[in-house]
């Protein structure tokens, strides 16, 4: 009862604040689709649309109150709005239009909603306003699950965290790689937070949510959470600047890891390697092996949830049917064929790239050095999420879309910061900078006596 309404207060909150900063409303979607707390309320939340309500403030608080600095028209959000178009025409030949169209619901929102993200997100405070909301909202997530693994050591298919179920952060696959992108934008925030006093307690805060973090995805048991580690950890030391301290750390967590968890996650890592007749290492290959042959004869895909029409026979005979992606990238192809894989390609190399060069040229300005920081947190978020994410049907969920939309708004405020409007040299523009600056010669005192 107390739970329902302190998260209702919070909800009414962000109305109020949004207001007075209508960015504040991009900031309640944010926490809404990471939070969910229509799925962790016990009356009203539960029973309102509470994702639109806050998608329609959003877009309209920008509209009607605070259309200033909108960004350009980049490279990057037209890959995107392309994506939306093309994610939608392939419902027109979808194999399954019933399926995917409840697919097509949320998804295209995810990606569309990504578009519009940086027109609200510009300055600093905004982009760390949306980092820290972001973060908060899955922290409340993952830290009651982390304390419960401490406890009980986790386990496969367990749900340990607020929700529950089988869909969203309740699915070990999604969490454990949410989280692991999740790590370097909490470290990020030890080390450049504004909205927060900067002490010592602060920083402990923020390092012990990384902490947790990590705890969560050991304790979800999930294999694909192990390839994110791996990712993160090799992408985190090339960016480092002290390697040798950081790969120090990185061993000693290692061999944490190897002494501390239980023989039952051992066992569970183990079948990594595990490519019998009848493991889900050789399902997944054979369903993408279906999904290459069914892409071949359907170059354009077969719309969300076409994987439900497979039927995939394993090296012993056994059959399977209806077989998930389980790939982001034949997740892609198989449902929105290979123009779809490549859009989808594009958005995140493109992405990728822009942030490797922006982190270039912003590291040895002082007052953007943080944009460097931030820069680099991104890319290890999203080589979790494109390491991990190679064994996890994932594509469409909103925390890989934060990612680039948060590139975007990076870039921008980059471009922002380093424009100056070139001040003229001669010329009456030049003598009027003068006098604005109190440079002209005072007039000559009249002569004469009074």
């Amino acid at each position: 009862m107390l739970r329902t309404i302190f998260i209702i207060l919070i909800f009414l909150s962000f109305f109020a604040l949004g207001a007075v900063a209508p960015f504040i409303l991009t900031l309640s979607y944010i926490w809404v689709d990471t939070f969910r707390p229509q799925d962790v309320a016990w009356f009203v939340m539960d029973q309102l649309p509470v994702a639109q309500l806050t998608g329609v403030a959003a877009v309209a608080g920008y509209v009607l109150l605070d259309r200033r600095s909108p960004p350009r028209f980049t490279f990057t959000t037209f890959l995107v709005l392309l994506l939306t178009a093309w994610i939608t025409l392939t419902m027109l030949w979808a194999e399954v239009p019933s399926a995917g169209w409840s697919k097509w619901d949320w998804a295209f929102k995810s990606v569309l909603f990504s578009a519009f993200i940086p027109w609200a997100i510009r300055s600093r405070v905004q982009i760390e306003a949306f980092v820290q909301i972001y973060v908060l909202a899955l922290a409340a997530n993952f830290v009651p699950f982390a304390a419960k693994v401490l406890i009980s050591g986790g386990g496969y298919g367990q749900n340990l965290g607020l929700q529950t179920g089988n869909a969203n952060l309740a699915e070990g696959e999604l969490l454990s790689t949410v989280v692991l992108m999740a790590i370097p934008l909490a470290l990020y925030l030890s080390r450049h937070t504004q909205l927060l006093t900067r002490t010592r307690a602060v920083q402990i805060g923020y390092t012990a949510l990384a902490g947790f973090a990590l705890l969560t995805a050991l304790g979800t048991y999930e294999r694909s959470a192990l390839v994110g580690m791996v990712g993160l950890g090799g992408y985190m030391f090339t960016r480092s600047r002290h390697k040798m301290a950081f790969g120090i750390g990185l061993a000693v967590i290692g061999m944490a890891i190897v002494l501390f968890m239980s023989a039952e996650w051992s066992d569970r890592i183990a079948t990594v390697n595990n490519v019998s007749e009848d493991s889900s290492a050789m399902v997944r290959l054979v369903v993408w092996e279906w999904t290459i042959k069914y892409a071949l004869a359907n170059p354009f895909g077969g719309g969300f949830n076409a994987f439900v029409i497979n039927r995939v026979e394993l090296p012993s005979g056994h059959v399977e049917y209806g077989r998930a992606f389980q790939s982001i990238y034949f997740e892609m192809l198989g449902a929105h064929g290979w123009v779809g894989l490549g859009l989808f390609l594009g958005v995140t190399t493109y992405s990728f790239v822009g942030l490797r060069r922006l982190a270039r040229r912003t590291r040895a300005i002082p007052h953007l050095a943080w944009c460097a920081d931030l820069s680099d947190a991104l890319q290890a978020g999203m080589v979790v999420f494109l390491t991990s994410g190679a064994f996890v049907d994932i594509a469409f969920q909103p925390e890989i879309w934060y990612f680039i939309a948060l590139s975007i708004s990076l870039r921008e405020y980059v471009r922002r910061a380093e424009y100056k409007a070139p001040a003229p040299t001669a010329g009456w523009r030049m003598q009027a900078l003068a006098g604005a600056a109190g440079t002209r010669t005072a007039p000559p005192a009249p002569s004469g006596t009074r």
